[in-house]
């Protein structure tokens, strides 16, 4: 197949055009969902509400975790046994992401739906965001299973070198949110609800998109006949996918945890960091959509047992992305103001934002490493690795980092803690993978 000799022999540039960045366009779509929500609703002027979203971020990021933990998986599973050439095992990788994403999202819908008041409380709300975080995360709730099985699905399809499908069922699906949200917020005035609803219409969308796009593919399958419970399947999809789930999941638990010491700042505090979190969220995103992009090219080379053009490509790829991260978060710290403005009129708003944006972007070169690290463990299926590296800046560092500088900087220790996360963590990434490189090539 064409995309199996561009992983085995084509060019670092020829990786990033044809693998990388068509995810980064994907990551970009991921972005604009996220922002769409924040822009229409920050644009009402209603604070209570822009800090709603952003406090019911973590459970949208929870979601997020199911979907990688059965997608991500999916796709490493399959991309390293489609280059040892066991074709059966991509037909049972894959069913398996369908049956699991479906059974996982019904099983979050319940669990928020039922848990809704604690999870209120867990979350920071106060009597001025309470009503409108509830409204947001019922009907994520509802969407739940069509958003888990429309993430595992958009990762999946990579296994074999095609983004394209993915691409696209990703673009119409954020292209429709995108359009529904001013329809839903600023016409029917739905606020909340209207934006989460956009968002689950645009997931349901993509999900069929890429329901069609498995079936035309002959090394996959959709067929419950081949799923299959067996934990040579089932337990490799999941330890493989556990590293990246785990760092969302934690990230969510992260963010939830800094939302709540943000709160005893006032609810500006929570509102300009919602938006200028996720304005700049934009540079990770696109490294970790490099990253991502080449990822089953490094875990078809490892099947293979190239290591030299493993080399190659984690070196030549690490270094664009610390070069590409370089150049973005000089453009955010010049713009950050206006960047601001973009989302809220609210003076205060935006001052702050800005503040906390430049926070944000100061660490962003050494993060293109960082995500570098993280791709190559998981992309060779060093889990435990893989895991402990992603698990670092999400929680195991970040929330220790977080709680002593917001004691000892109190706000500026909040905005700064990523920062400091981020440099202690990618150091601790460059000596795993050393170490795995040294053993895995030492086993052969």
């Amino acid at each position: 197949m064409k995309h199996e000799t561009l992983m085995r022999e084509g060019s670092i540039g020829q990786l990033l055009l044809k693998m990388s960045l068509p995810v980064i366009l994907i990551m970009m779509v991921t972005v604009l969902y996220n922002m769409a929500d924040v822009f229409f609703i920050g644009r009402t002027g209603d604070r209570f509400q822009l800090a709603a979203i952003s406090l019911a971020s973590p459970v949208f990021s929870a979601i997020s975790a199911f979907n990688t933990l059965i997608g991500f998986g999916g796709c490493t599973a399959c991309a390293i046994a489609l280059g040892a050439g066991k074709t059966e095992l991509v037909k049972k990788y894959s069913a398996f992401v369908v049956y699991a994403a479906l059974g996982v999202g019904l099983l979050l819908m319940v669990l928020v739906l039922a848990g809704m008041p604690a999870l209120l409380s867990l979350l920071g709300t106060n009597e001025e965001t309470a009503a409108y975080t509830a409204e947001y995360l019922r009907v994520l709730a509802l969407g739940a299973p069509f958003m888990v099985l429309s993430g595992a699905l958009g990762n999946t399809v990579r296994a074999d070198g095609d983004v394209k499908n993915a691409m696209v069922a990703s673009l119409i699906g954020t292209g429709l949110n995108v359009v529904l949200d001013p329809l839903f917020i600023s016409v029917f005035r739905w606020g909340c609800t209207g934006a989460a609803l956009a968002t689950v219409v645009g997931n349901v969308v993509s999900m069929v998109l890429l329901l069609v796009a498995v079936t035309k593919k002959p090394a996959f399958s959709l067929s419950i006949k081949d799923c299959s419970l067996r934990k040579d399947v089932s337990l490799r999809v999941l330890g493989l996918g556990l590293p990246m789930a785990a760092s969302t999941l934690l990230m969510s638990f992260s963010s939830a945890f800094s939302n709540r010491l943000a709160v005893s700042y006032g609810n500006v505090a929570v509102a300009a960091r919602s938006v200028s979190g996720k304005t700049a969220m934009v540079i990770p995103m696109v490294l970790m959509g490099i990253c991502m992009g080449v990822q089953p090219a490094i875990s078809y080379v490892f099947g293979q047992k190239d290591f030299a053009r493993l080399r190659k490509i984690v070196l030549g790829v690490g270094g664009v992305c610390v070069g590409l991260a370089a150049v973005l978060s000089a453009v955010f710290f010049v713009f950050r103001s206006q960047f601001m403005a973009a989302f809220s009129p609210d003076e205060e708003i935006i001052a702050l934002g800005a503040h906390m944006m430049l926070g944000t972007v100061l660490a962003v070169p050494v993060e293109g490493v960082y995500q570098m690290c993280s791709t190559y463990l998981q992309g060779t299926g060093k889990v435990s690795y893989a895991t402990l590296t992603s698990l670092m800046q999400k929680g195991l560092v970040f929330v220790p980092v977080l709680y002593v500088m917001e004691r000892l900087f109190g706000l500026d220790g909040i905005i700064y803690a990523n920062a400091v996360t981020t440099v202690i963590s990618t150091v601790i990434a460059l000596l795993l993978c050393r170490s795995w490189s040294r053993t895995s090539q030492a086993a052969v």
